[in-house]
């Protein structure tokens, strides 16, 4: 008799480590799959962000065409201001005279005519 309950105790044993691996089996299953669907979540957000990051560099490298630009245009006005301001500093001779105005006619009215 104590064959037979020996017996039972091992298949019951037995099963419930089976049970305990097929339990485990389908966790890691549930696991598995959670992960393939944040790993494909996370993906996405990646090919997002790298898209992202190629417009800022478009955008960068546009501000930065525009900013040589006028950084350019600031030099030339700087330069011209300086040249008017040594143009206006410098003396130069009087202006030429100006022709005095031709006599005005005697516009004189007799009054006792």
């Amino acid at each position: 008799m104590e064959e037979g309950k020996r017996k039972r105790e091992e298949y019951s044993d037995s099963e419930q480590r089976s049970r305990s691996r097929a339990r485990r089996r389908r966790r890691l299953a549930a696991q598995a799959a959670a992960l393939r669907s944040e790993n494909g979540a996370v993906e996405v957000a990646a090919r997002e962000a790298v898209g992202r990051c190629a417009a800022v560099d478009a955008e960068n490298e546009l501000l930065r065409a525009r900013e040589a630009e006028l950084a350019a245009r600031l030099r030339s006005l700087i330069d011209l201001q300086q040249a008017q301001r040594m143009h206006e500093a410098t003396p130069s001779s009087p202006p030429p005279p100006q022709p005095s105005p031709p006599p005005r006619p005697s516009t004189s009215v007799d009054l006792n005519h």
